[in-house]
């Protein structure tokens, strides 16, 4: 990393130099490096217990349930987030609705995911689940992970894949009333402005006849860039779902401009929102992940 980098989290990534380091297939979070040396052996241990867990469920799917599982991968993602120094200030929870949805989300880098589960409470949201790309199901560190929870693996150049991965999550937000995240994008921004999606990302929601709430992820790509001591905030918005009866006879592309347009406004409503410069306080604050509700 160059040492000439410099960065603070109140611009965006001007330099083409700092938008390649954050856009670099090897997406690697910035932690300092004292703080990761205290903390190598807790990430040692995870990945090794990761590693355990999922050869013993390919033996016996029963031996750890999926309640166990699922929340052990949040209590982790919690440790992330402090590692990272990461704090999150969320707005408008209440619109993730308390059944099947589908998420949709932009895709700034790849911590998003673990910031999902970070917020989602298991007490009044369905679990998540991720459609995912298949390289991680094979990469040395995330495949320990990727079976512990509901991801769907899906291959963006096979079509047969594509048609399977949009039937599975089908089923996961029906029958089993997941909370299904979909990253329009097809693949990470690794900057503010959210990019085109694709044509047919929505087209679960229709099949399923559930409803889509758009979310806004704002400055997470910032993480992968180096930055200033002290706290690093992320803003995650929740914007109003959009019901199926609503939406249900519109062509797909047209579906998916609209929940496009949703996640674009909240991103220029709230890119420079400061609740603290603002004077405004939370309603709840969860010290454990780090989160502050709006």
């Amino acid at each position: 990393m160059s040492k000439k980098l410099k960065y603070t989290q109140d611009r965006d990534l001007a330099t083409p130099a700092e938008f390649h380091e954050a856009k670099t297939k090897k997406e690697t979070a910035y932690v300092r490096k004292g703080k990761f040396i205290l903390n190598f052996y807790n990430i040692w241990r995870t990945i090794k217990k990761a590693k355990k867990v999922t050869k013993k469920i390919k033996l016996d799917p029963n031996l750890y349930s999926e309640e166990w599982r699922y929340n052990w991968v949040k209590k982790k993602s919690k440790k992330v987030l402090q590692l990272l120094n990461v704090y999150v200030d969320v707005i408008g929870v209440e619109n993730w609705l308390d059944r099947g949805v589908i998420i949709a989300s932009n895709h700034q880098s790849n911590i998003d995911p673990i910031l999902m589960l970070a917020v989602n409470d298991f007490a009044k949201q369905q679990p998540v689940a991720f459609i995912a790309k298949q390289e991680l199901w094979t990469q040395k560190i995330f495949k320990h992970f990727m079976n512990l929870i509901d991801n769907v693996p899906i291959d963006r150049n096979n079509p047969r894949s594509i048609y399977n991965a949009i039937k599975e999550a089908k089923d996961l937000v029906t029958e089993y009333k997941r909370s299904v995240v979909v990253f329009p994008e097809g693949t990470r921004s690794a900057k503010q402005e959210i990019n085109e999606f694709q044509p047919a990302s929505m087209k679960i929601a229709q099949m399923a006849y559930v409803p889509i709430v758009p979310v806004t992820i704002i400055d997470s790509y910032k993480l992968f860039v180096k930055r200033p001591k002290g706290q690093f905030r992320i803003k995650i918005i929740f914007g109003k779902p959009m019901m199926p009866e609503k939406f249900i006879s519109l062509k797909t592309e047209m579906l998916t401009k609209n929940v496009y347009k949703e996640i674009d406004k909240n991103m220029k409503k709230y890119e420079n929102w400061d609740p603290i410069k603002l004077g405004i306080k939370p309603k709840f604050v969860n010290k454990k992940t780090r989160c502050s509700y709006y």
